[in-house]
């Protein structure tokens, strides 16, 4: 691929995969890359802004009439060859959804159609219709989560020319909604984008062409981008928050984008791990990894110990007397299991780091790296499973229902895949704000004390850039919307 050169509209980006972009499905995002790539290319109905408020996507206006969510779709909305985005796109993409029904973010399914099985996206699905320009969800109530829902990728509207009629798969990624399409792909990991005109993110001011480049490792992307061979390091990126703050501070050339602390690395008790292993052993393999990596991290630029999962001042956070509580069990050291211990260790840039660190806390563990998160079916039985993992993940300061509900798909609070889904479909049943929270609350509280979750240590998300362009990107999510990053 043609070496761009970072010249004026041109925006060459360091990324931490190499897979082709055949391989990124919107209803299969299991990975903070695939997220990062398809909002880019695939536009939602609604989008969160800069402070945590919902605007406009495709749909220009969404209003609730009675029991009905009405949709005002944007006019002029165009592929790039042209092709209009209009309300028989956005039906045909829900439907979509529905038919493969594998988001992470959200239960779509049981607030549209609930008890219908499609099998098509031509089968009937009375609640999702369309009148004109506008599309029209009618809910039992007047559902307060679904317009927040429609506002993760999951729910990006699929242009139906952009898919294989029978499959449903996507097939021609130059068919987008998005502010971008692929207009290259070697298959590899070099991805090149280009803006599509037709967009309402469309600006003068954005990046026009975007090279995506395989950068694997923080050495190899902070290289790249020190000689000129990129111009961009996402959040994403294998580059640890340690690193990027010492290396924004030694290098003025490049604009620091920093976070608040909401990357949480957690050891999670897999279904194995509850099973196998009692209460007192989980707190000893807790206690003694907890303290690993506290170890690890401490005076470590970016970096803070944390006994919570969301953070202390968001809408999730325990009360005083449960962080009492959970300091106090912390303090006990459990039951030294007896045997191997299984721990997985998510393919990430620490994994020879956190691998030290864990044995040499706990002497009979084996750790390994894995590229897939348990809970998300990868194993024939859970005998096959680690009886731990360790990653990190993004947490949010607001009541984000999305990242709610990819945690628990995840398995993070410890529930089963049908306990998962009742809490969700409760949780999201009650009206009063107060009595949610209550209950995420309790959530977290009964995973940190079983234990099934150990939070390790927090610490925000960073991304550099070469100037002139400058980020305009929240400090409240870990995304890279690159048309929010512009020229002075």
């Amino acid at each position: 691929m043609t070496n761009l050169g970072g010249s004026d509209g041109n925006l060459r980006v360091a990324f931490p995969s190499d897979k082709p972009v055949t391989d990124y499905e919107p209803t299969e995002i299991h990975w903070d890359y695939q997220y990062i790539l398809l909002e880019n290319l695939f536009s939602p109905l609604v989008e969160f802004g800069k402070h945590g408020a919902l605007h406009g996507g495709i749909a220009e206006h969404a209003d609730w009439v009675g029991d009905e969510l009405r949709l005002t779709i944007r006019n002029g909305l165009k592929t790039e060859n042209g092709t209009p985005i209009t309300a028989a796109d956005v039906v045909f993409s829900l439907k979509r959804l529905l038919v493969l029904s594998g988001n992470t973010h959200g239960n779509f399914k049981d607030l549209v159609c609930p008890g219908i099985k499609l099998k098509s996206v031509e089968d009937n699905c009375p609640d999702l219709t369309s009148d004109g320009n506008v599309v029209i969800i009618k809910t039992k109530k007047r559902e307060q989560f679904l317009l927040p829902m429609l506002a993760a990728i999951d729910f990006a509207i699929i242009p139906k020319s952009s898919v294989d009629p029978k499959t449903l798969k996507i097939i021609n990624y130059k068919e987008t909604s998005g502010p971008y399409y692929v207009a290259k792909d070697d298959g590899n990991g070099h991805i090149e984008l280009k803006l599509n005109p037709f967009s309402y993110h469309a600006s003068k001011n954005i990046p026009q062409t975007v090279e995506l480049v395989p950068e694997l490792t923080a050495k190899a992307s902070l290289e790249a981008l020190l000689n000129n061979q990129v111009d961009l390091v996402t959040t994403i990126d294998a580059a640890r928050a340690d690193e990027v703050l010492p290396f924004a501070e030694k290098h003025s050339q490049f604009r620091l984008h920093e976070t608040q602390n909401i990357r949480v690395a957690v050891l999670v008790f897999t279904e194995r791990g509850i099973k196998e292993l009692s209460s007192e052993e989980r707190r000893y393999i807790g206690h003694q990894v907890r303290e690993a990596f506290r170890t690890l991290s401490n005076n470590t630029p970016g970096y803070q110990p944390t006994d919570s999962f969301f953070p202390g001042l968001s809408d999730g956070a325990l009360t005083g007397k449960q962080q009492t509580d959970i300091l106090a069990l912390n303090k006990l050291h459990g039951t030294k299991p007896k045997g191997e211990i299984k721990i997985g260790l998510l393919h990430d840039n620490n994994v020879s780091l956190w691998s030290n660190a864990i044995r040499k806390a706990l002497p009979d563990a084996k750790c390994s790296t894995i590229s897939y998160i348990p809970a998300f079916g990868k194993h024939s039985s859970i005998d096959t499973m680690p009886d731990a993992f360790i990653g990190a993940t993004d947490t949010s300061f607001m009541e984000d229902i999305n990242l709610i509900s990819y945690s628990l798909n995840a398995g993070v609070f410890g529930l089963t895949k049908l306990e998962r889904a009742e809490w969700l479909k409760k949780y999201m049943s009650i009206d009063d704000k107060e009595k949610r929270l209550k209950m995420l609350r309790n959530l977290e509280f009964d995973a940190l004390s079983a234990p099934v979750l150990v939070p390790l240590v927090a610490s925000p998300y960073t991304a550099l850039v070469r100037k002139p362009w400058r980020f305009e990107l929240s400090t409240y999510y870990a995304n890279d919307p690159i048309w929010q990053i512009t020229r002075d």
